[in-house]
């Protein structure tokens, strides 16, 4: 009788501990792609050549980030940031299907995507 009343409990905790858990291994691989793409496209000489060499960094990082689906992950690049010159990666990665979703539909917390960014001035 007494687990019957602790199993709803139990329940929860274990699904909470199992979506914030995934949601911060998303948002943590999402960061160090970021940082990893903004440090590699400084390789380039020129903007356009950083920017292209951000995008061919990040598609072909997507599959060194176990956690990320590669086909979630929205990338935008931009090279005119203030203070001084720079580029800033931002990756945004989309959360439907995950247990951040169904517990999002339990809840109603409408977290629908994760966005993470690096800033990096040369």
């Amino acid at each position: 009788m007494e687990f019957a009343l602790i199993l709803p409990l139990l329940l929860a905790i274990l699904l909470g501990i199992a979506c914030f858990g995934q949601y911060f291994s998303i948002a943590h691989s999402l960061q160090q792609l970021a940082a990893e793409t903004a440090r590699y496209s400084v390789r380039g000489l020129v903007e356009k050549e950083r920017k292209e060499k951000a995008n061919a960094f990040i598609e072909e990082a997507k599959t060194r980030f176990p956690i990320l689906q590669g086909d979630k992950v929205t990338d935008s690049i931009s090279t005119d940031v203030t203070p001084g010159p720079g580029i800033k990666v931002t990756l945004t990665y989309d959360l439907s299907g995950s247990v951040i979703d169904l517990v999002d539909g339990f809840l109603g917390l409408e977290i629908t995507e994760v966005s993470r960014s690096s800033h990096l001035v040369y």
